[in-house]
């Protein structure tokens, strides 16, 4: 999914976040996981979003190029950490059930 200034969300982390709410949504994943460990992840999954929109306000309102490119490497990174821990977290809650 193309997002705004060259930042292209992949489609495998959406895929894996939405697997990550049905999940959540169907069990109490507090008894399942450690509790830090959801935390953590979920912290990180608000925090991209906050990343998200502060790319797409820079865009809209005309932010200069380094801001937008700063901020659009630091949301690249962060998913790149979350494409890597949401697998891992998916099998553990699955694992628990």
């Amino acid at each position: 999914m193309h997002r705004t200034a060259g930042y292209s969300e992949s489609w495998q982390l959406t895929r894996l976040i939405e697997q990550l709410r049905e999940r959540l949504g169907a069990e109490t994943a507090v008894n399942v996981l450690p509790g830090h460990q959801l935390e953590e992840v979920l912290s990180r999954l608000v925090v991209r979003n906050q990343r998200l929109r502060v790319l797409q306000r820079l865009t809209r309102t005309g932010g200069t190029n380094e801001h937008i490119e700063a901020m659009r490497n630091a949301l690249e990174q962060l998913d790149a950490q979350l494409l890597q821990e949401l697998p891992e977290l998916l099998e553990r809650l699955s694992a628990r059930h």
